[in-house]
């Protein structure tokens, strides 16, 4: 697309985006607010870290990492399978604290 003289030529909505930054609402600070994608429950990022550990990230196919309770690493797997089976997205349990 030409510009008419004198005038800028219009951004892509993509070169839009990546001036303005991520937005508040679309920022997830996984170090800061994690949730058991099969349970829901809030996770602390020490529980990771923790000896014996209480929560693991989990990846998928695609190379997405997901957090899990120790005891829910079964069903997140479960749910992680069925995403890269059908290529849809994770049926992530709703968070709650």
């Amino acid at each position: 697309m030409t510009a008419r003289k004198g005038t800028q030529p219009r951004q892509t909505k993509r070169e839009r985006k990546a001036l303005a930054g991520k937005s508040a609402n679309n920022v997830h600070d996984h170090a800061q607010h994690i949730h058991c994608v099969a349970c829901g429950v809030h996770l602390d990022a020490a529980q990771f870290s923790a000896a014996p550990a209480t929560a693991r990230w989990i990846t998928c196919q695609h190379g997405s990492r997901f957090a899990a309770c120790e005891s829910c690493v079964p069903r997140a797997k479960q749910l992680l399978d069925e995403h890269d089976r059908t290529g849809q997205a994770v049926h992530a349990a709703a968070a709650f604290h």
